[in-house]
């Protein structure tokens, strides 16, 4: 069958209908026709105009399918592709990931938004400067910085590959992602060859010419110092937890994220009195279901609490380490625990084709959630002293 063109109808239709399907479908049949290029001036002038409403729908949908059908089209303006990019993240991710039609300088206004799907998008561009680059190493995610390193069309320059490695060289997915980057200096490639795996560091040594014996020297003499504090604390010692739990429920922001981060960041009380409090159980009972009980205790943990299921793969994983390594909260075994759940959740999850896992592990290191905590304790008339800060 032969494709329809655009017709009065259709806009009649467009104008008439409250119905958001109704919009796309005749957005996909104009977009077409503009495309083809086969409309008089006049319709293709009343086209344009059509599509700039579309572009500005009252519905998300309406706006995600306009940014789907023209990202990679000839109808997308630097305009357009400048105010799509501005909108929510859902209709913004086809724009920044594929259009070519955006400066290093809109990129940038971007990335101060900190909207981590945002971020993902940009580090998965066909290309990338070093400004850009930067910039999403800056944000501090992760998942962010491994896709980046994993992009070839991505230009890093050698100070922001050292700030990789300082701040998150101990975590495997990243650097084995910048172990397959080519062309590192040697200055990268001998920090690089502290974190990796055995593996990994007998590849970097034959594929770069590298010294063995150097090679075991910086190793054994940087091993020790390798450290890195991956996620601040977020309570001082003596807070009553159970207090600030129920500040922050009451308040509306004891959500899955900042429990996970909590229990990533090695705050176990402040984790335990959280899922106490939105479970309206006892601590105690609260934390046996997490800690102690079978298979289906978590689970009824998180359904009494009102958490999401597909999230208990990251919680599952983050209790798992802590237990395989006794560490139960406070400042002793605080870094390698958070080093050991970090790399175990990115190994575990970051392949998860789940919006909502993926959500959860790339607000892991978002500053929010201390933030929310320091006005909610502030708000309880609790000090707010985070270790490490």
């Amino acid at each position: 069958m032969a494709p329809r063109s655009l017709t009065q109808k259709d806009v009649q239709r467009l104008l008439a209908a409250p119905d958001a399907q109704a919009r796309i479908d005749t957005m996909t049949n104009l977009v077409r026709d503009l495309e083809a290029g086969e409309l008089a001036e006049s319709e293709r002038t009343l086209a344009l105009e059509i599509l700039q409403r579309f572009a500005a729908d009252a519905v998300t949908a309406v706006r995600e399918a306009v940014a789907w059908q023209i990202h990679n089209s000839s109808l997308l303006t630097e305009e357009l592709a400048a105010r799509l990019a501005r909108d929510v993240d859902r209709v913004a991710f086809p724009i920044l990931r594929h259009a070519e039609k955006l400066s290093e300088g809109l990129l940038l206004e971007i990335l101060t938004e900190r909207r981590p799907a945002k971020e993902l998008a940009i580090a998965g561009r066909k290309t990338l400067t070093p400004a850009v680059s930067d910039a999403l190493v800056r944000s501090g995610n992760v998942i962010v910085i491994t896709q980046l390193l994993r992009n070839r069309g991505a230009v890093i320059a050698e100070p922001t590959l050292h700030d990789v490695l300082d701040r998150f060289g101990v975590v495997a997915t990243v650097n084995e992602a910048m172990a397959a980057r080519p062309d590192l200096s040697a200055a990268v490639l001998e920090k690089l060859i502290l974190f990796v795996s055995e593996e990994i560091r007998a590849r970097l040594i034959r594929s770069n010419r590298l010294n063995p014996q150097l090679i075991g020297k910086l190793v054994q003499r940087a091993r020790e110092a390798a450290t890195l504090l991956l996620l601040k604390p977020l309570t001082p010692g003596e807070a009553d937890v159970e207090l600030l739990a129920r500040h922050l429920l009451i308040r509306g922001r004891l959500t899955a994220p900042l429990l996970f981060r909590a229990l990533c960041a090695g705050e176990i009380a402040l984790f335990n009195a959280g899922m106490a409090v939105r479970a309206n159980l006892p601590p105690e009972n609260a934390r046996q279901l997490a800690w102690d009980g079978g298979p289906h205790a978590l689970k009824g943990l998180f359904a009494k609490a009102g958490l999401s299921f597909t999230l208990m793969k990251p919680f599952r994983i983050a209790i798992a380490v802590a237990k395989a390594l006794h560490y139960e909260g406070g400042d002793e075994g605080r870094e390698r625990f958070q080093t050991e759940a970090i790399a175990t959740l990115f190994d575990g999850c970051a392949n998860s084709d789940d919006r909502e896992v993926d959500d959860l592990l790339l607000q892991l290191f978002d500053q929010t959630s201390a933030e929310v905590i320091e006005r909610a304790m502030e708000q309880a008339g609790l000090p707010f002293s985070p270790l490490g800060g």
